[in-house]
């Protein structure tokens, strides 16, 4: 038996190491601690620190502010305490900032806001617990070219962090990835966090979503997300511009998450959406390795050629299972998007002609009643995967597993051993133990040797 323990954790430090070396950095000057160095409030705080700090909170007390923060700087824990703040707002005109914010034990939102001015949005939320307000997002990265530019670039990473986002009247999609009217350069990952989300009627986990002829990459890995009555737990979405103008480009690699408990009915529903709906909206998508289980919809992709709208990509190696109304619907009219190995089983219905390497059996997972879908020995899902459909620099599975044992498994899950022996038959079984009590019989009475 191969384990992941140790193992996992090295390759999670060494992942998480490397990919923030790959962003945006600022040098800090100088350490403040609110309060502390800081004596009156927070966003004063802010307004006098210099571009490069680190704010370190030294209070336990919930920080009742809405902060602006208009330069490079850090905030998070001063050692030894929990802090949680109400509000953080980095937007970015024709100054760029560099901003993180990192192991607080409470927020209600995040946002980082890119508009016309030549000024670059680095953003990092980290590890932190976060529990929006009805209205708002957990976190949400914006980029709007509502005005004449010129617009820098937006690099943001959300990771680590547990959020809870419960809605009521309104609601805001836990994670929002907005991207209207810009250029090249709008560039976010969402990976590993743990995303509760319940009541959110046309809203839902994550949404990465572009329009106005913006162009975007949305890299969505390694995410949790779970609760009830909520549309979706993960949607790209390019809904293109005007008749006869360019639609734009969203580009989205969506693997490794697991989704359970969609339930809602509007807007688009799935566990899973991938949709270009307006005028020449082009969406670019690999739907890799995934398990969308115990909702109602499954997976729903989706496109508009008859408006210029195109979907290429696929969907591949996904584990679609137990959801009551469908599972998988592809619609019939998108060319440009295939499938292949992905197992779906249990489901109320299925719309998709399906691709090579499709199963069609009980994925078998550990313990389903207690929300345990990663795969017991003899699932039909482990080694059947196939391993060109995703990159070789996703190395995780969802649980921070190696992502490839032998050959890869279907589903956000790879089993942490080698199945190579092919079950039994109960025929075979028979001839097994008849050989084996023969060969006990040889052992224990051997011929007799002629004289």
């Amino acid at each position: 038996m191969i384990t992941k323990v140790g193992f996992a954790s090295a390759v999670i430090a060494l992942a998480r190491t490397l990919l923030l070396l790959a962003l945006p950095t600022s040098v800090s000057s100088a350490i403040l601690t609110f309060p502390g160095t800081c004596v009156t409030t927070l966003q004063a705080c802010v307004t006098g620190a210099a571009t490069g700090d680190t704010i370190r909170l030294a209070t336990n007390t919930p920080i009742a502010e809405s902060v602006t923060v208009d330069k490079s700087l850090t905030i998070e824990p001063a050692p030894g305490f929990a802090p949680s703040v109400d509000f953080l707002y980095a937007p970015v005109t024709s100054t760029s900032i560099s901003f993180t914010v990192q192991n607080l034990a409470g927020l209600n939102g995040v946002r980082g806001f890119l508009g016309a001015g030549g000024g670059s949005l680095t953003l990092r939320v980290l590890n932190n617990v976060i529990h929006p307000a009805e209205s708002n997002s957990a976190v949400e990265v914006t980029a709007s070219g509502g005005g004449p530019g010129p617009y820098g670039t937006v690099t943001a990473l959300v990771s680590g962090n547990r959020i809870n986002a419960t809605g009521g009247d309104t609601c805001s999609d836990a994670v929002s990835i907005v991207g209207i009217g810009i250029g090249a350069g709008f560039d976010v990952r969402v990976d590993n966090n743990d995303i509760t989300v319940n009541n959110l009627y046309q809203c839902g986990g994550i949404f990465a979503y572009v329009a106005g002829g913006a162009t975007a990459t949305a890299t969505v890995d390694r995410n949790l997300v779970h609760g009830a009555s909520f549309d979706y737990g993960i949607n790209v979405t390019n809904s293109g511009f005007n008749p006869g103008t360019p639609g734009g480009l969203l580009t989205a690699q969506v693997s490794n998450n697991l989704v359970y408990g969609q339930n809602g009915n509007t807007g688009a529903p799935a566990g899973l959406v991938a949709s270009a709906s307006g005028y020449n909206a082009a969406l670019a998508v690999q739907l890799v390795n995934n398990t969308i289980v115990d909702g109602r919809l499954g997976v729903l992709v989706g496109g508009r050629p008859d408006l210029g709208a195109s979907i290429t990509g696929g969907l591949f190696n996904n584990v679609v299972a137990f959801n009551s109304q469908y599972g998988i619907e592809i619609e019939d009219n998108l060319p440009g998007f295939s499938n292949a190995h992905n197992l779906t089983f249990g489901n109320g219905d299925d719309y998709f002609v399906a691709g090579p390497g499709t199963v069609t059996a009980d994925p078998r997972f550990v313990n389903r009643p207690a929300r345990d879908y990663s795969l017991a020995m003899g699932s039909p899902a482990i080694n059947a995967g196939l391993d060109s459909a995703l990159p070789s620099s996703f190395i995780l599975d969802l649980p921070g597993g190696p992502r490839r044992v032998s050959v890869i498994d279907i589903g956000a899950y790879e089993a942490p051993f080698v199945q190579s022996v092919p079950a039994l038959t109960p025929g075979a079984l028979a001839m097994l133990a008849v050989l084996m009590l023969l060969g006990y019989a040889l052992v224990a009475f051997p011929a007799r040797r002629r004289r």
